[in-house]
């Protein structure tokens, strides 16, 4: 690559960086090719048999030959026995091997974790797809073209018609002049490589078959020139066209009818080298943004330094304080539909220009346009297909341009919203429940305004009203265009499952479904003679993760409540440790060192707690308190998330 890497190339327009681009690809996908050695074919057949095996083989044989000669029934005893007799004796053999193996797993060269994904990998392959005239694709070609064709049909802008005025005004913005600006800052070699080196080995390639493994080994030249062709993008503000190319792979979305088009989640990808300077670029579009105030306090979603817990302990916080004052709170969950594929890139275009300067605006506007994608089924590929809305799927600039494609959205005195990327939380609280709708009806009725002059539509049939209350009776129904938006008693909302009176019963026993899912599925690992060390390695990071997410939060429910998950931990320590019953699960834990369900709520809390002290957020460093907001007085004999706080 060193020799083929040359750093005189011209750069002055756009066909030089396409040229440049295909011909550093070429280079590398030939040396790839070249410096690839195909490894000889192993022969297992002595590992999957022992010259034991194979004697017994040979007699079964002669002993079928003999009996099928004479049919003498001394000759079919004989060939039965062999044939018992070998079937024994594979089957020991493959319980050794497999005994082996097992015992052979280590976390430190990777078996360990192969061994659970083979486990845990959901092996599917897609049946017959179904027309819309109920006839069926049935080859791969037919398979892979229909979902191409139903996700082109998905990547449009959704059929709304703004008022004329909005339009206009959209329009006639966006073909106005642009401003005088400073160039965008160029990269260095030192910032490509510090980002090629925090690349994941484990990530799959674009259509150029380009890994992360195979830039990191690219030579120093290669990389001199990669930075020489970024610089260029940033100064004739265009992104290269191979890199707007996305090779789309689908899986079946959990409980969906796998014949069905729309039954599929596409996973889009896309070249490294377009990932890698999505990441120099998002850095720099960052920055500015931020300069501009454009990303709204309320929104936490793809963030520095903001997680699902800080938008959580919100909803939490506002939740409480409303129990605790014996008011009624109507909280509305917003379901927004394919939020992603569908922005219209004109909207989207028409806030850009408002935020960066020319370069940037103009590089971005390169980078919207004339998108295409094609879908990859086993070996076969779709037709090409035009992307014709929303933002680039697997990208690293998709959820910051959806994050200030909404960052305008409309916000009352009288409620609170929370967003985390798509999802959205909007609640109200007052001593009467007319009052608590009218005030989410009035939020909701100029978010209606808000989503149509954007072209953003809203799934009424999956959105949610809860009522959030220990008095009885509900909330009056809140509608969206004349539609009631289902009331319902749970709802789920950035992981975590809430109940009308906060007890987190549904949620821990929804949990504990998928716990008991899992564990079935790991315990023949946990039951087996590999290292306890590793045992309890593969709780910690396959078991524990499900339940322990949002513990901050729910730990604090009552202990009714999280039994559930303490005996599910106490049957997993039983099981890695092969304990007697004798044994107690206090003692268990003491030696395996493994914190009970309250002290890791604890731990978590405390962690959690001391993070948002002197947070840049103001909305997150106001949680930063010791007691429920405008809540002074407690009525309530329970435990909400602060009081982990004096519970070490």
């Amino acid at each position: 690559m060193s020799t083929s890497s040359s750093l005189n190339i011209k750069l002055k327009n756009h066909t030089d960086i396409d040229t440049a681009i295909n011909t550093l690809t070429n280079n590398i996908q030939d040396s790839f090719r070249i410096s690839t050695t195909t490894s000889p074919t192993q022969d297992n057949s002595s590992r999957n048999t022992t010259p034991e095996i194979r004697e017994l083989i040979s007699q079964k044989r002669r002993a079928r030959n003999t009996w099928q000669r004479t049919h003498y029934p001394i000759d079919k005893q004989r060939y039965n026995y062999f044939s018992n007799k070998l079937k024994s004796t594979l089957k020991k053999h493959k319980n050794q091997l497999y005994t082996s193996h097992i015992q052979s797993l280590s976390p430190s060269n990777g078996s360990l974790w192969r061994k659970t994904k083979a486990l845990l990998k959901h092996k599917s392959t897609i049946p017959p797809l179904r027309y819309q005239n109920n006839n069926l694709a049935t080859t791969d070609q037919d398979k892979s073209d229909l979902l191409a064709n139903h996700l082109a049909n998905t990547f449009k802008p959704h059929n709304i018609s703004p008022d004329d005025t909005h339009m206009l005004q959209v329009d006639q913005f966006i073909s106005s002049p642009l401003p005088m600006a400073l160039p965008a800052s160029p990269t260095t070699p030192g910032e490509v490589l510090s980002i090629v080196k925090k690349l994941r080995n484990n990530k799959s390639p674009g259509h150029d078959l380009i890994s992360n493994k195979i830039v990191k080994n690219l030579p120093p030249k290669t990389i001199i020139l990669l930075t020489y062709i970024f610089n260029a993008i940033f100064r004739l503000s265009y992104f290269p066209t191979s890199w707007k190319s996305a090779l789309i792979i689908t899986i079946l979305k959990p409980g969906k009818q796998p014949d069905l088009p729309k039954s599929y989640r596409p996973i889009s990808l896309l070249p490294t080298f377009g990932k890698i300077f999505e990441k120099l670029l998002l850095k720099r579009l960052v920055n500015i943004a931020l300069k501009q105030n454009a990303l709204p306090s309320f929104q936490f979603g793809f963030r520095a330094k903001h997680a699902t817990f800080h938008q959580l302990h919100r909803v939490v916080d506002h939740i409480a304080t409303s129990l605790e004052s014996k008011k009624y709170c109507s909280g509305l969950f917003l379901d927004v539909a394919q939020a992603f594929d569908s922005v219209w890139h004109d909207g989207l275009l028409y806030k850009l220009k408002k935020i960066f300067p020319a370069p940037y605006y103009l590089l971005l506007k390169s980078y919207l346009n004339n998108r295409t994608f094609r879908v990859k089924l086993k070996t076969t590929l779709s037709s090409t297909q035009n992307i014709l809305a929303g933002v680039p799927q697997g990208s690293d600039i998709a959820p910051f341009l959806y994050t200030l494609f909404t960052a305008d959205i409309p916000t009352t005195d009288n409620t609170l919203i929370g967003t985390y990327a798509d999802d959205t939380a909007i609640l109200s609280s007052s001593q009467d429940p007319q009052e608590a709708s009218s005030l989410l009806q009035n939020h909701l009725n100029s978010l209606a305004h808000w989503f149509k002059s954007w072209k953003i539509k809203i799934n009424d049939s999956k959105s949610s009203h809860v009522t959030f209350s220990l008095r009885s009776g509900d909330c009056p129904h809140i509608t969206f265009e004349n539609t009631i938006i289902p009331h319902s008693n749970e709802v789920k909302y950035l992981g975590l499952l809430f109940d009308r009176r906060l007890t987190w019963g549904p949620h821990l026993k929804t949990k504990r479904k998928q716990l008991n899912s899992r564990l079935h599925i790991l315990r023949p690992l946990l039951k087996s003679n590999i290292h306890i060390s590793n045992r309890l390695l593969l709780y910690k990071s396959l078991l524990q993760p499900i339940w322990s997410y949002g513990i901050a939060l729910w730990g604090s429910a009552k202990p009714s409540n999280t039994r559930t998950i303490q005996a599910f931990q106490a049957i997993c320590l039983r099981m890695i440790a092969k304990a007697p019953w004798y044994v107690t699960n206090v003692a268990l834990q003491n030696d395996l060192q493994i914190p009970t369900i309250k002290h890791t709520a604890i731990k978590y809390y405390l962690r959690l707690h001391s993070n948002m002290e002197h947070h840049s957020n103001p909305l997150i460093a106001q949680l930063h308190t010791n007691a429920l907001p405008d809540n002074q007085v407690r009525r309530l004999k329970r435990e909400w998330p602060r009081d982990l706080l004096n519970a070490h």
